[in-house]
């Protein structure tokens, strides 16, 4: 197999890689941006501070070491587009969302463009928000905040509203408020404080049943199998098409904390054992259906 074919192989799966007569041979562009290429049987990749290099030895590894150095460039170009505002400004934002590692400073830009006179750009800013929430399962304290101030937007709440989900869906170990799409039954440590959050978040009908003292309990297993069993049955509807029982988004959402003053990570493979119970830990909270 010949060099370029071996490149055309590693560069199988990318997205967006189109092959251009460069450098006295065949060139990569990634995106737009001349990659990698390939020059009298040689492997020559993009080097940092500009320039080319001619490189010998693993493929994928120089590929991803001149994807970083587009990129690095990319970010520069991309965040000088959207300091300038205009239709380049959507999607270098895009991007960014994607690539730029400084992501607390990302966020801040973000939220600046939130405040700017360009709507359409600052709805696009609220939707990246959320992206961010999504791909780096964090955010800063103040990018809640101010989706929270932006909900009785006209024009950006709804947008807001669905930023908010989305980076509490991605960000939090339960969601209390948000009908039908937590774990049924969570044990948390007494007077977590994320769980009184998201209790100020519920909304009527939805209902949430906190149960203190939970390791006073007896025949806990038998226990929390009896409060699955009355959320299956309050929240859920028999589809006789399909013989299965399935959510009824027009049934009230029913959840229970059950606050646990112990180890509750011990309690997962003693709920795992029970009937059809499941259990998953994440972080310090043990979620059940």
């Amino acid at each position: 197999m010949s060099l370029v074919e071996r490149v055309r192989a590693a560069l199988e799966d990318w997205r967006d890689v189109r092959e251009v007569p460069g450098l006295g041979g065949l060139v990569f562009e990634w995106d737009g941006d001349p990659l990698v290429g390939v020059v009298d049987d040689e492997l020559v990749v993009r080097a940092e501070g500009g320039g080319w290099a001619t490189v010998t030895g693993d493929i994928d590894e120089w590929l991803a070491r001149s994807a970083d150095v587009v990129i690095a460039e990319c970010v520069v170009r991309w965040h000088g587009e959207l300091r300038a505002g205009g239709l380049d400004a959507n999607q270098a934002m895009l991007a960014l969302v994607r690539h730029d590692p400084e992501r607390e400073q990302l966020q801040r830009i973000l939220l600046d463009v939130t405040r700017g006179a360009d709507r359409d750009l600052a709805q696009l800013a609220v939707t990246c928000l959320g992206h961010v929430g999504r791909i780096d399962r964090e955010v800063l304290p103040e990018v809640l905040a101010r989706l929270e101030e932006l909900i009785d937007d006209p024009v950006l709440g709804g947008t807001a509203e669905d930023a908010r989900g989305d980076i509490e869906m991605h960000t939090h170990s339960f969601l209390l408020w948000r009908r039908h799409e937590s774990a049924w039954v969570i044990f948390a440590p007494p007077g977590d404080a994320e769980v009184a959050r998201q209790c100020a978040l519920v909304e009527e009908p939805d209902v949430v049943v906190v149960v203190p003292h939970a390791e006073t309990v007896p025949s806990l297993p038998e226990y929390v199998l009896g409060l699955v069993r009355e959320v299956e049955e309050r929240t859920h509807t028999m589809d006789e098409e399909c013989g299965l029982t399935l959510s009824d988004p027009a049934k009230p959402g029913l959840r229970f904390v059950l606050e646990y003053d112990g180890d509750i990570a011990a309690l997962q493979p003693l709920l795992n054992d029970w009937e059809d119970l499941v259990a998953v830990v994440k972080e310090h909270y043990l979620l059940v259906w």
